[in-house]
């Protein structure tokens, strides 16, 4: 099968130039929403227009991010992590699209969506923190390393890896398990 090209420009990831538009959207959907039914708001309310905002940003965000997912290797330690983080978030877009045009539904579906979405955030800030997904210098040491046949090389990255793991040990505020 012929993978597409990688949805990058000029070294920037484009999912995560679109992702921050659902981060941000639909919460603030949700809490338009919550304002509007609060001020009882008749006609084009606020909600409405956040709303489709949400929806727009995060099918975009969407379609970009399972393109991105097809270029993933199946045996890179991102490809599991990637798969659930696109699940997730895709359940979250679909909430927020259903949620568009149902107003009697829109409040709890909102709700479901910004819950479903921060956690799918936190999965995609794994993926590109700890996997090093669409890092370039994290990408070009992954290929160096695969280059490596002998033990000093090989122990160089794991002792780089063993110094990474210390010092997020040592020096951060919530230490990875």
């Amino acid at each position: 099968m012929d993978l597409p090209k990688h949805p990058v420009v000029h070294g920037h990831p484009i999912h995560a130039i679109l992702s921050d538009g659902p981060v941000i959207l639909v919460p603030l959907a949700f809490a338009a929403e919550l304002a509007d039914r609060a001020r009882k708001a008749r006609g084009l309310r606020l909600g409405d227009i956040v709303t489709a905002g949400a929806a727009a940003t995060g099918s975009s965000a969407a379609i970009v991010g399972w393109i991105d997912w097809l270029t993933i290797p199946p045996e890179h330690p991102a490809r599991r992590p990637a798969t659930i983080h696109g699940l997730i978030n895709t359940a979250a877009v679909l909430a927020v699209v259903v949620a568009l045009p149902s107003r009697p539904w829109r409040l709890r579906l909102l709700a479901a969506a910004t819950t479903t979405i921060l956690a799918g955030a936190w999965i995609g800030g794994d993926l590109v923190f700890r996997h090093g997904w669409r890092v370039r210098p994290a990408e070009e040491a992954e290929i160096v390393e695969a280059r490596f046949n002998d033990t000093a090389g090989m122990e160089a990255f794991a002792s780089a890896r063993r110094d990474v793991a210390d010092f997020e040990r040592r020096k951060t505020f919530l230490p990875a398990g």
